[in-house]
C-alpha cells in the first residue's frame, strides 16, 4: 500500500520539488519556487530601472547646448538600461532573501546552515555569455564615443582656458580678448586648450558636455560644437583648495553676429572680430548692434 506525501513533501525542500514516500519527487510549479518568485521580482525591478533610465535624466540634467552633451545623455540612458537587468537580479535576490529567509523569532543559537549549492552548468554558461556580451557592447560604445570626441573638427574656434585659484580665464587667440565669461558662437566647433597656472583644476560644464583636467604646464585639448542657444556655467571638478566650490564662471551660446559684437566690445579689432566669428561686420553694425551678413551661414542677428 503506497502512503501519501509526508509533511516534508507538502512543504517542499526549497529546491523546487516535494518529496513523498520512497523519495519520489513531485515537481512544484515554477512560481511557487524561490527561483520563480525571484524571477517575478527581477522582472518588476528591471522594468522600474528602465523607466527610471528613460525619465530621470530628462528631469535632472540641465539643458544640453552641444551635440557632445546630447551624446552624453544618450550614453547615460543606454548604459543604465543595459545595467538595469543585472542590478535588478542582485536587488531581487537580496530582497527575496530578506523577506523569505530571514530568521524569525528568538533563538539562543544560530540556525543550522542550509544545504550546499550544487553547480548548474546551463546557468553558469548563460550567465557568462550574457555578462560578456554586455561588457563587449559597453566597451565598443565607449571606445567609439571616445574616438569621436578626440577628432579635431575643421574650422574650429580656438579658446584658451586657464584655471587658477579660484577663477577661470578664457582667451580668444588672434583677437586680444580675455574674459572671465565664456561666450561661444552657435553651430561652430570649438577647440578648448585647457591648462592651469597653479594646481590641478577640472574644466567642467555639464551643459556643454565637456570635462577635462586642467594641469599645470600641460595643455589638454577637448572639442565641443554648440547647437542650441542658452546660458551655462563652467565649474571646477577637482578639489583645488579653500574656495573650490566658488570657482565657477558664467557662459552663453549666442548667434555668430552677437559673438562678433561681443568680441568687438571686449577689445577685438573689427577685422579680428569678424574673422573669428565668421561674419561680415561693419562699423555701422557695431553702432546698431545688428550684424546682418554672415559668411558661410544664414544671416545672424544679435
Amino acid at each position: 500500500m503506497t502512503s501519501g506525501p509526508t509533511v516534508e513533501a507538502a512543504q517542499g525542500d526549497g529546491a523546487g520539488v516535494a518529496r513523498g514516500a520512497g523519495d519520489a519527487e513531485i515537481p512544484k510549479p515554477l512560481f511557487s519556487r524561490p527561483a520563480g518568485k525571484i524571477l517575478v521580482i527581477w522582472l518588476i525591478f528591471t522594468a522600474i530601472g528602465i523607466v527610471l533610465a528613460l525619465v530621470v535624466p530628462k528631469h535632472t540634467f540641465p539643458p544640453m547646448l552641444t551635440k557632445e552633451g546630447d551624446t552624453g545623455v544618450t550614453t547615460v540612458i543606454f548604459f543604465t538600461i543595459m545595467a538595469a537587468p543585472v542590478a535588478a537580479l542582485v536587488y531581487g535576490i537580496a530582497a527575496y532573501s530578506l523577506l523569505a529567509w530571514r530568521q524569525r523569532g528568538q533563538r539562543d543559537e544560530p540556525p543550522e546552515d542550509g544545504p550546499p549549492l550544487r553547480g548548474n552548468a546551463p546557468v553558469t554558461i548563460v550567465w557568462l555569455c550574457v555578462t560578456s556580451l554586455l561588457c563587449i557592447v559597453l566597451l565598443v560604445w565607449g571606445l567609439a564615443a571616445m574616438a569621436a570626441d578626440n577628432q579635431a573638427p575643421p574650422g574650429a574656434l580656438r579658446v584658451d582656458v586657464t584655471g587658477q585659484q579660484w577663477l577661470w580665464t578664457f582667451s580668444y587667440p588672434g583677437t586680444g580678448v580675455s574674459s572671465r565669461s565664456l561666450v561661444l558662437p552657435l553651430n561652430r566647433p570649438v577647440q578648448f586648450d585647457v591648462t592651469s597656472n597653479d594646481v590641478t583644476h577640472g574644466f567642467w560644464s555639464m551643459s556643454l558636455g565637456v570635462q577635462v583636467d586642467a594641469n599645470p604646464d600641460v595643455v589638454t585639448t577637448i572639442y565641443a560644437t554648440p547647437n542650441k542657444l542658452g546660458k551655462f556655467t563652467v565649474q571646477c571638478s577637482q578639489l583645488c583648495g579653500l574656495y573650490h566650490s566658488f570657482m565657477y564662471a558664467p557662459g552663453a551660446v549666442v548667434r555668430p553676429g552677437a559673438f562678433a559684437l561681443w568680441l568687438y566690445a571686449n577689445g577685438a579689432s573689427l577685422r579680428a572680430a569678424s574673422l573669428d566669428a565668421k561674419v561680415k561686420m561693419t562699423r555701422a553694425d557695431t553702432a546698431t548692434g545688428q550684424v546682418t551678413a554672415a559668411v558661410g551661414a544664414t544671416p545672424a542677428g544679435s
